[in-house]
């Protein structure tokens, strides 16, 4: 069969592979169903993982976890199960300002974050269907590379094998593949795409488009690369360096950067402004991400989320942070006791001032000062009693009225990277 040779092949390709545990992201369809089936046969040691964004009748749910317990079993491989809370999805959507889609697919990568190798089903039809969404998009010339076979540890075997080899390969096992019945809406770009243009195309329009996808891929391969170092939460680059690049691997560059920060790509809007902030020597305030010039450097930083969460030990925050008490120079010492009322974290604002060394100073000045565009503040009913800049290249600092001439044995309180 050709998908199972396609995939042997992608795993001769890719030693690696055969050395660990495999996830599989697993919706139950053809596409997964024939990979996971692929993978098992070859001999890996797979799990298939399923994520319920709870967007869909719980009949349609329930019957396909039956389908997906019993092809699991069939196949002898264990089947995770995770489920988002109900309005999980439609919240991420307001938050961020996307579709359902989109906000489905970032929060079922968060999902698949630290599983080792994750493997997905995208095909050859997936990738076609890709080309044509940005053909049709406008998009940037090195967004026709569409999607790359392996992207850190995301790997996607099948993205050579055609769809219809696919549905042979399920058939040819005796496995029923479920179906997802908002896959036959209109509702979104993607499934106008593929039920009005792409089933009208030949199969060979759909090579020619992957061809365009792999001939850029080799362009970009050729390109120079930007130096960047990765602080954490932004990263930096030679702003000399940037400008000496040609205009398409600034582009690399910046579609790089930016995929650091966020799952969804880079607008062209947004490419564009970063690119003539960074000639005229300027910050940007962007929604793709935030950028800040000083001293020839170029800094990075996500974009910003406003949130507002009560202080304690262990809150998890925005950007991947933990409120935790830890050891070290950078720690803020203080008693959490004195605080009034409800301590809350949140991001900083404009207009925000706390009183330090004497003076009641803009949090603004502070941050200005530090090189980075925000920092989290822990505000009571009393006002801004310390700001956390440290995760975003600035430094940490208490209000007057939170100092003790003997801090040491206080606990420290400092925002830390969820995996420390």
């Amino acid at each position: 069969m050709e998908a199972i040779r396609a995939v042997a092949a992608f795993l001769d390709a890719h030693p690696e592979l055969g050395k660990g545990r495999i996830t599989v992201a697993f919706s139950g369809g053809y596409d997964s169903l024939c990979l996971l089936s692929c993978l098992k046969a070859l001999g890996c040691d797979v799990v298939a993982l399923y994520v319920d964004h709870r967007l869909r009748s719980p009949e349609e749910l329930e019957e396909e976890a039956r389908l997906n317990e019993a092809n699991c079993r069939t196949l002898g491989v264990p089947l995770e199960v995770v489920h988002l809370a109900d309005g999980q999805v439609e919240a991420l959507c307001d938050e961020l300002g996307c579709g359902l889609e989109a906000a489905a697919r970032i929060l079922r990568y968060k999902v698949l974050e630290d599983r080792g190798i994750v493997a997905t089903a995208h095909n050859r039809d997936d990738q076609a269907e890709s080309l044509m969404m940005r053909l049709t998009s406008g998009c940037t010339i090195l967004s026709l590379s569409g999607i790359r076979a392996v992207r850190g540890r995301i790997v996607r075997p099948l993205l050579a094998v055609p769809r219809c080899d696919i549905v042979r390969h399920v058939d040819s096992l005796g496995l029923n593949a479920s179906h997802d019945t908002t896959n036959d809406e209109l509702f979104c770009m993607r499934n106008r795409m593929r039920h009005l243009v792409m089933d009208s195309l030949s199969e060979e329009v759909k090579d020619r488009l992957c061809r365009i996808a792999a001939n850029m891929q080799a362009i970009e391969a050729r390109l120079d690369d930007l130096e960047v170092v990765d602080h954490g939460l932004w990263c930096s680059a030679s702003r000399s360096a940037y400008l000496a690049l040609s205009p398409l691997a600034r582009q690399k560059a910046l579609f790089q950067i930016h995929s650091r920060f966020s799952t969804r790509r880079l607008s062209e809007g947004g490419r564009v402004a970063v690119d003539e902030a960074v000639e005229k020597g300027r910050g940007l305030e962007g929604a793709d991400l935030i950028l800040r010039q000083k001293a020839g450097m170029l800094s990075f930083f996500p974009p910003r989320l406003f949130f507002s969460c009560s202080f304690k030990e262990g809150v998890h925050l925005p950007y991947g942070l933990v409120m935790r008490r830890t050891g070290g120079e950078k720690a803020l010492h203080f008693d959490p006791s004195r605080l009034e009322g409800t301590a809350i974290l949140r991001l900083s604002e404009e207009g925000d001032r706390m009183l330090t060394k004497g003076r009641l100073v803009p949090i603004s000045d502070l941050l200005s000062a530090w090189g980075c565009p925000y920092g989290l503040v822990l505000q009571d009913a009393v006002g801004v009693r310390a700001v956390f800049a440290s995760p975003f290249g600035g430094r940490d600092r208490l209000a007057d009225s939170l100092l003790e001439a003997d801090w040491a044995p206080l606990p420290p309180w400092l925002p830390c990277h969820e995996s420390t």
